[in-house]
């Protein structure tokens, strides 16, 4: 069992803790809808030290991360971040990760606390001698600020005379402590990562918590947030027998570097991850493994999460779309989902009712806000 470094802050906030893949981890505080609206509406905080961190170096740190993942990172920039997926021979995805690039010898990479054990393995039979790969998790940890307030309230509390643009991240001092501030994100708006010793980020959360402004958060808002941006969590919505074209995220595969590992499986698709969309009168929360319908009552594929949208008022969920002819349709005609095989009259069956729903694009709040201030971002980095 292991603890995340704000359990102790958790306990005296009377946190619903839950175990989430061996570490005991709140899932909500004064509630999960209180949570959520203060991250869509000012700033909450959210322990992530369970996330896995690790830092690899040497002169050939590049090539050899290049190497294990999709993305490109020879065109990444010193003091930037990529979103990227580490694959298995038959590429399926082992982890999504974040990269961030200090200089072409020196990276953080994190990865998702439920894969640290097959991302240390995978790493241990990938090693060369010339490489440092060093697992920092319990030396370095990380919190989350995310919200419109969010990055005012860090760069004042640490003294940044910048706002830092959309996976940036900076290397700072701070009353002669290191930190390490990041702006990724996992809920669909604006704000910060900070990295730092345990005890330095305890006393900035308690310090920050004074504001009315910022609020603790746990995995239930968390979870909602990161549904409605459409993000992917492995475990629920990939794995490590599903490719990134089949989830949506072939735009961080550059199929066209020389080589890396998994790239001569990852393009199959025998499934397409889509998004399901309920009516304002349909009172349902759609569970994971729960079959969608056609018109025709043909099984066309099956949800892999689920929740209830507050910012849309109704149901939303992922769903891998496994009907060989609907595929089809999707891969040659990309930018009309409906033009050959109507997908705006699907349903659920829950027990004996049927909930009737549209397949749209596998994400919901970033085509009102979310992204907006991601490109934004993006414009002025």
């Amino acid at each position: 069992m292991s603890f995340p470094i704000l359990h102790e802050f958790n306990l005296e906030r009377k946190a619903n803790i839950v175990d989430f893949h061996g570490w005991q981890m709140p899932v909500s505080y004064e509630g999960i809808r209180e949570e959520y609206k203060a991250t869509r509406e000012k700033a909450s905080i959210f322990d992530v030290s369970h996330m896995g961190r690790w830092f690899f170096s040497g002169k050939n740190a590049m090539a050899f991360l290049d190497y294990l993942t999709t993305n490109d990172l020879s065109s990444l920039k010193d003091g930037k971040a990529i979103y990227t997926t580490l694959l298995n021979e038959e590429g399926g995805i082992i982890d999504d990760l974040v990269v961030y690039k200090f200089n072409p010898e020196r990276f953080l990479l994190i990865n998702n606390a439920g894969n640290h054990d097959a991302v240390t393995e995978w790493f241990r039979l990938q090693s060369h001698e010339d490489i440092i790969m060093e697992d920092i998790t319990a030396k370095l940890a990380q919190i989350a600020i995310q919200g419109p307030l969010a990055k005012d309230l860090v760069n004042k509390y640490l003294g940044l005379k910048e706002t830092l643009s959309y996976f940036s991240f900076r290397e700072i001092s701070f009353n002669n402590e290191n930190y390490i501030v990041s702006a990724t994100g996992y809920t669909g708006e604006a704000g910060y990562e900070i990295y730092a010793k345990p005890s330095l980020l305890i006393k900035l959360v308690k310090d920050l918590c004074k504001h009315s402004e910022l609020v603790p958060a746990g995995l239930g808002a968390r979870d909602v947030l990161r549904l409605e941006a459409g993000y992917c969590l492995h475990g629920n919505d990939i794995d490590n027998l599903t490719t990134p074209y089949e989830a949506g995220l072939d735009w961080i595969v550059k199929i066209t570097k020389e080589n890396f590992i998994g790239k001569s499986n990852c393009t199959r698709q025998n499934k397409i991850l889509r998004g399901l969309l309920f009516p304002v009168s349909e009172k349902i929360i759609p569970r994971a493994g729960t079959k969608v319908y056609d018109e025709e009552e043909r099984e066309i594929g099956v949800i892999t999460s689920g929740t209830f949208s507050f910012i849309l008022d109704r149901a939303i969920a992922l769903v891998y779309l496994t009907d060989p002819m609907i595929i089809k349709s999707i891969i040659s005609n990309k930018t009309d989902l409906t033009s050959k095989i109507n997908l705006k009259k699907v349903s659920i069956k829950v027990r004996k009712d049927i909930f009737s729903a549209s397949i749209v694009e596998p994400w919901f709040y970033r085509n009102i806000r979310g992204k907006e201030i991601q490109d934004l971002e993006a414009i002025q980095k």
